[in-house]
């Protein structure tokens, strides 16, 4: 949301969220790197606190103050049985599929049916039809494997900077990728609040990528496609408490403060900051390349950062890279452990910044 994965060296490519992820230009884990240093413990959460009401961690800055968004947020605080059609629920904020008709990286098939509401959650199942295929890009041709039917989610509304998106996830213990993120409508721009790999399994060789939250963000030129993604190892983060990503409830979420400006917060703690559009040739800008330039690349004198409006998204997927390395679901894993192969979303807030009076 593929290319082969480099076992040991942890010197990878990994896959981006949006459409053309089996791409090339995907970023790399860094060679012999420490680990980002993990935060301080936080205390317990003060149980008079509401989901509405948990301090936004972002600074809102001098006479400006966060105000909470009604018409986008959801604490899915009712009942979605899953429709086999298009349709919206939560009073109309969501659609239960992707934003056009693409059905998903790899060997994801993703299904209406596949995203409900109960128990107060979204919940992002995954099944299997027995001989369903699909046919995907690998990194020597076309490779076909058996579909894994997944869930997509698409907010109706759309938000735009300077904005504070959070939620409460429980990541899928599970062969593939649970995802949070925003992508714009044309498909070229993107910021990752969460691209997870939760499987804790012995048949795991690279546990690496479960153990580690990755945040990141994505600038695109479709004709040719060109994908800029930052590559430094703050990208991954490992985090006291979590011994894997899919090892409990987790708040995530970015503060995205300018077009040249991301910050990232993981259970109320400032992960990341990303900016620096200036840098050409850095790996750690917001497009260094110049690839929201109006004129063709490498003109980077009039770049627009990440300045267009995107849609949230929320979905789970068996990306390429995994798939062509094995790494999926078995039958006998999605039949077993339905709850492990479930994504399941408690909350989602977005909060604006107003002024003070």
């Amino acid at each position: 949301m593929r290319k082969l994965l480099v076992c040991l060296t942890l010197l990878v490519t990994i896959c981006s969220c949006s459409q053309d992820s089996e791409k090339e230009n995907d970023p790399i884990v860094p060679d012999g790197k420490e680990d980002p240093k993990d935060p301080d413990p936080k205390e317990e959460p003060d149980p008079e606190l509401t989901w509405k009401t948990i301090p936004v961690p972002a600074e809102a800055g001098t006479g400006k103050k966060w105000e909470f968004q009604e018409d986008i947020s959801d604490d899915f605080e009712y009942e979605f049985a899953g429709e086999n059609s298009l349709s919206e629920f939560g009073s109309g904020k969501w659609t239960n599929f992707y934003h056009n008709t693409w059905t998903g990286p790899g060997p994801t098939i993703w299904r209406h049916e596949n995203v409900t509401v109960s128990d107060g959650n979204l919940r992002v199942l995954t099944t299997r039809e027995d001989g369903e295929t699909k046919s995907y890009g690998g990194s020597n041709g076309t490779l076909t494997d058996k579909a894994t039917r997944l869930g997509c989610v698409t907010s109706t509304k759309r938000v735009i900077y300077p904005v504070f998106v959070e939620a409460r996830v429980k990541v899928a213990n599970a062969f593939f990728a649970s995802d949070i993120w925003m992508l714009s409508p044309d498909d070229t721009q993107e910021i990752d609040i969460l691209e997870t790999y939760g499987a804790q399994n012995s048949r795991n060789e690279q546990q690496w990528f479960s153990e580690r939250f990755h945040i990141s963000h994505h600038v695109f030129i479709r004709e040719p496609f060109l994908d800029y993604q930052p590559k430094d190892e703050s990208t991954w983060q490992k985090i006291d408490g979590y011994p894997y990503t899919s090892s409990d409830w987790v708040r995530i979420g970015v503060y995205w403060k300018s077009p040249t400006d991301l910050e990232y917060y993981l259970n109320g703690d400032l992960i990341k900051v990303m900016d620096n559009l200036d840098n050409v040739g850095s790996k750690d800008g917001i497009d260094p390349l110049g690839y929201t330039s109006a004129s063709a690349p490498p003109n980077t004198s009039d770049r627009t950062g990440l300045s267009k409006e995107m849609d949230i998204i929320i979905n789970t997927e068996v990306q390429n890279w995994n798939a062509e390395a094995g790494r999926m679901p078995t039958d006998e894993e999605i039949a077993n452990s339905p709850e492990d192969h479930t994504l399941k979303v408690d909350w989602i807030r977005i909060f604006k910044l107003v002024d003070e009076n």
